[in-house]
């Protein structure tokens, strides 16, 4: 009973998919045949109204003014420029029998000829009705193509509007009975539905002996299945036609399978860390997807090659697998640092074992591969988040501790400096020492900026006008060293809730670092785009790439390359873009080096 269910479920999908797709493309061909054909009607009906256009003379008043009756009353006007006019109409509508055409003047706001004039004089002199289509024409002066009853009764209708200097003097239409159309419509619909019939049938016929042959290798095939699940060693026997390629392929598999496929292959390809194996020649034998996705690098591209030429741009990681195949040693939780092709720098932790028969012969050496590198940022985030704090409250020590002497000195100084004569040589000395003391406290103040960046002033801000106040300070000096600034802003800017101050602070620090990164002059370009719920700012200079290994670094207080640096700069702005809600990360990019300012935006008016 279950075999004929199957049986009458597989004959119903087989027709099913063989009668749906002829339905389908039928009822899809018949729907573009109509509208294309409704389509070559409105072009053919639009064609003779542009040739009408075109026919009439320069306008009516100056027809009137050929004819003599310009002074005639309007119900002449209409008679003798019908007299005109209907010979032209009564052509082109003989031209294209079924059609009707004719012009109508806005002036007269009449119907002044209609051909063909055996069957439509008698619409002469009529007006259009206020809701006619041929209204709309002359008030927007476009085409326009209306089907429907009108004049004529239901009828699909081109009108054309008649320009003459500037001034619309009516328009011209071309029509035909959508009776005459249904019915071309109703033949092209039954040839259709009799082709669709037809294929239907043959269909069907053709599935229900195509699903009895079927069913018959199916058989075979699954008996011979069954046979080779017990018996890797039983071969089927040769079908004809393509179902011998079947049973052809499935022996194929089976010598295969039973030479070299193993159920440990199986799992390694299964597993989420990348797996490599080595040849007592180092030669790559085995390599899985997990594989590729670490290192970038493709089966084909390494299947058969030495370890050595693979990774030759690795010295690190082949001395490790050097140590595993010649020395026999295993390696537990060894790091592998290396330039991905796509993804940059990355990290990975390398295990190595010796591989070994079942009668422990060496047969080379197994590789694992367990991609680290989200694993590594998060633990040097940490470990840079864990020391700036450490240093912050440092830094609040010092300051405080340095500020009290700091003033004492300034005061006393400035008390020796009073005291002196003007033109005494130690007020040279006297000044030095302010100056020198106003610095110190200046450092000062960065160290408490970066301990602790006050948050008491933030406001809603617009994030464009900080922007453009900070370009505004630093635009003319980089315009003297060959550097333009540009600004490429979004259509929406975002509001952020931050001290002005502050984020114009963290902004003139990155600005300024680019610049100095550019001696020989270049752009700077600051883009803005939305990124969920953050706004984020791109400050991108055309430097020279920073090391991978230096990205997080030049966030930590009092790194600098620069010999007149104190390294506070970029430290003190994220930590006050961390005291707003947001993140500022470096990377390099292929024009330069790219800083990145990430805040929590609203992009809709605010109260500030």
């Amino acid at each position: 009973m279950k075999a004929y269910f199957y049986r009458i479920r597989l004959i119903a999908s087989v027709v099913a998919v063989t009668i749906l797709p002829i339905l389908i493309t039928g009822m899809v061909l018949l729907h573009a045949a109509e509208q294309a054909l409704l389509e070559e009607k409105k072009q053919k009906l639009i064609a003779i109204t542009q040739q009408l256009d075109i026919a009439l003379p320069k306008d009516y008043d100056d027809l009137t003014k050929k004819l003599g009756v310009q002074e005639a009353s309007r119900e002449q006007k209409i008679e003798y420029i019908n007299q005109a006019l209907q010979p032209l109409t009564d052509r082109i509508a003989s031209e294209h029998p079924g059609i009707g055409v004719g012009y109508y003047a806005a002036d007269l706001d009449a119907i002044v000829t209609y051909g063909p004039s055996q069957e439509m004089k008698f619409h002469v002199g009529e007006s259009i009705s206020r809701a006619h289509f041929g209204r709309l024409v002359m008030e927007s002066g476009k085409p326009e193509i209306a089907i429907g009853e009108q004049v004529r009764g239901n009828i699909m209708n081109a009108m054309y509007p008649l320009q003459r200097n500037g001034k619309m003097i009516g328009y011209t239409w071309a029509n035909e009975l959508m009776s005459n159309i249904d019915v071309q419509l109703a033949g092209m619909r039954r040839s259709i539905y009799a082709i669709s019939g037809i294929g239907c049938l043959i269909a069907a016929v053709a599935s229900g002996l195509m699903v009895h042959r079927l069913e018959a290798l199916l058989e075979e095939i699954k008996a011979g299945l069954r046979k080779l699940s017990l018996d890797l060693s039983f071969r089927m026997r040769r079908l004809e036609g393509e179902p011998g390629e079947i049973s052809e392929a499935i022996n194929k598999m089976a010598g295969e399978l039973q030479v070299s496929r193993t159920h440990t292959e199986t799992i390694m390809q299964s597993m989420d860390s990348g797996v490599l194996a080595l040849d007592g020649k180092g030669n790559i034998t085995s390599w899985n997807e997990a594989a590729t996705k670490v290192t970038g690098l493709s089966a084909v591209q390494v299947m058969g090659k030495a370890y050595t030429d693979v990774f030759a741009q690795s010295k690190p990681f082949v001395e490790l697998l050097s140590e595993t195949l010649t020395y026999g040693r295993t390696i537990r939780d060894a790091e592998w640092e290396f330039q991905h092709a796509e993804m940059g720098l990355r990290y990975v932790k390398v295990g190595t074992s010796i591989w070994v028969s079942p009668t422990d012969q060496v047969l080379g050496a197994i590789v694992v591969l367990d991609e680290r590198t989200q694993w590594k940022r998060m633990e040097m985030r940490l470990a840079q988040a864990e020391r700036l704090a450490a240093i912050g409250e440092w830094a609040a020590s010092i300051a405080h501790e340095v500020r009290n002497p700091l003033t004492s000195i300034k005061a006393f100084a400035q008390i020796i400096e009073e005291e002196l004569p003007e033109e005494h040589d130690s007020r040279e000395y006297t000044e030095i020492i302010v100056e020198e003391v106003e610095r110190l406290n200046r450092f000062a103040d960065e160290l408490l900026l970066f301990s602790r960046p006050d948050e008491s002033a933030n406001v809603h801000i617009h994030v464009w006008d900080v922007i453009n106040q900070t370009v505004m300070l630093v635009e003319r000096g980089a315009t003297g060293k060959g550097i333009q600034v540009e600004r490429c802003f979004g259509d929406h800017a975002p509001y952020v809730l931050a001290s002005p101050d502050l984020l114009k602070q963290v902004f003139l620090n990155i600005l300024m670092n680019a610049i100095q990164a550019m001696p020989n002059g270049g752009i700077v370009q600051i883009r803005m785009e939305k990124d969920g719920e953050y706004a984020c700012v791109h400050v991108t200079n055309e430097g020279h790439h920073i090391a991978e290994e230096h990205l997080l670094s030049v966030f930590e207080p009092f790194y600098t390359t620069k010999p007149s640096g104190t390294g506070l700069g970029l430290a003190i702005s994220q930590r006050i873009v961390h005291a707003f809600g947001g993140y500022i990360t470096a990377q390099n990019v292929p024009s330069g080096v790219q800083f990145t300012v990430a805040l929590p935006g609203r992009w809709e008016e605010v109260e500030r």
